[in-house]
């Protein structure tokens, strides 16, 4: 038997980049071996691997219950996918201008700067004295 119950909130993991997505368990399959997902996508019961309907099983992403975190690791990560496809989308052709492209590094090169203090401060902070 599963630890999931239906409308449950899960995150789906993938096997190297931590929370993926989140989604809640819809309804259970099989007599209860396998589970759909608020997205459509259906894992085995125990969330450990993709499920699939034949039998056919595979190692790759995984369910688990959601936690603290995953919202923000999950947002970071499609924030960093739209940045990545914008630069390699970004030409001379581009419709923005050289002073809008300068804007966007000078605020880049802020937020890094304050990320980097702001890192330093904790690092500081909990160094023994």
């Amino acid at each position: 038997m599963s630890d999931f119950k239906i409308g449950d909130k899960v995150t789906i993991h993938t096997s190297q980049g931590g929370p993926q997505s989140i989604a809640t368990v819809r309804r259970f399959l099989a007599n209860g071996k396998g589970m759909e997902l608020s997205d459509d996508s259906q894992w085995r019961a125990d969330g450990k691997r993709q499920f699939h309907y034949k039998g056919g099983f595979y190692k790759g992403p995984w369910v688990d219950h959601f936690h603290a975190g995953d919202n923000d690791h999950v947002a970071k990560r499609r924030h960093i996918g739209r940045l990545h496809k914008w630069a390699r989308e970004l030409t001379l052709e581009s419709p923005l201008s050289g002073p809008a492209l300068k804007r966007i590094l000078d605020l880049i090169d802020a937020e890094t700067r304050a990320a980097e203090a702001s890192a330093d401060k904790a690092d500081s902070d909990q160094a023994p004295e």
